[in-house]
C-alpha cells in the first residue's frame, strides 16, 4: 500500500511539471536575507526572476541575488527553485549562478532548467527542458541517466532494478523515468535514515 501511495504522489506531480515554470504567485528569498513577494516569472534565458508586486511594479532579480524562490499553482503544488553555481559547455556561457527548480530533493538532487522559445510568425511557444544531478556540490547536466545517475543509487540496486520492473520504465533518459527513479530513491533513503533514528 505504501508503494502505491508513493507512486500516486510522484504521478500527480509529473502532471504538474509542464506548467512549473509559468508565472505564479511565490516569494524569494534573497542572498541579503530580504524577502519579495509577488506573482514569479523565472526567465532562464536571462538567469533572472521578474516579480510583479501587489502594487503593479516589475522588480527583476539575476540568480547572482537570489537565494530561493518558492512558488505556489492553481491547486497549491509547492515548488522550490535554487541558485547553483555552472557552466555549460557553450562557447559564450561562463561560471556563475543560476536558477534551477529542484524536482527532487534528497541523497540525490534533480534539479531542472526550461527555456522558452517564441517560434518567429507562430501563436505557440515551445520548451526545452535540461535535467541535471548534483553531486559532491558540484551541478552535472544530466546526458546518460544510467551512467551518470544509477551508479548513485548502488546501495539500493535490487530494489532499483525491481522499482523499474514494476513500473516499466525502459528509457531511463526519459524526464518521467528520471523523476521516478530519483524520487523513490530518495524515499528509500528518508526511511532509512527514519528508522536509524527510532532504534536510538
Amino acid at each position: 500500500m505504501r508503494k502505491y501511495t508513493l507512486l500516486i504522489g510522484l504521478l500527480i506531480t509529473i502532471t504538474s511539471l509542464s506548467y512549473a515554470q509559468a508565472p505564479h504567485p511565490g516569494s524569494l528569498k534573497l542572498t541579503n536575507q530580504n524577502w519579495v513577494d509577488g506573482i514569479v516569472d523565472i526567465n532562464s534565458f536571462i538567469n533572472s526572476a521578474i516579480v510583479t508586486t501587489d502594487d503593479e511594479r516589475q522588480l527583476t532579480y539575476h540568480a547572482s541575488m537570489i537565494q530561493e524562490i518558492t512558488t505556489v499553482d492553481e491547486c497549491d503544488r509547492q515548488r522550490t527553485f535554487r541558485t547553483f553555481d555552472y557552466r555549460s559547455n557553450g562557447f559564450f556561457d561562463r561560471m556563475e549562478k543560476k536558477v534551477f527548480q529542484v524536482v527532487s530533493d534528497g541523497s540525490v538532487t534533480l534539479l531542472r532548467r526550461v527555456f522558452e522559445y517564441d517560434i518567429f510568425d507562430a501563436e505557440d511557444e515551445y520548451t526545452v527542458e535540461e535535467w541535471y544531478y548534483v553531486e559532491e556540490g558540484k551541478v552535472e547536466r544530466i546526458r546518460n541517466f544510467r551512467r551518470q545517475v544509477l551508479p548513485l543509487m548502488a546501495d539500493y540496486a535490487k530494489e532499483m532494478k525491481e522499482f523499474r520492473r514494476l513500473n516499466k520504465l525502459r528509457n531511463l533518459n526519459n524526464d518521467v523515468s528520471m523523476y521516478l527513479m530519483v524520487s523513490y530513491y530518495n524515499r528509500l533513503r528518508s526511511l532509512e535514515e527514519q528508522s536509524l533514528l527510532s532504534q536510538r
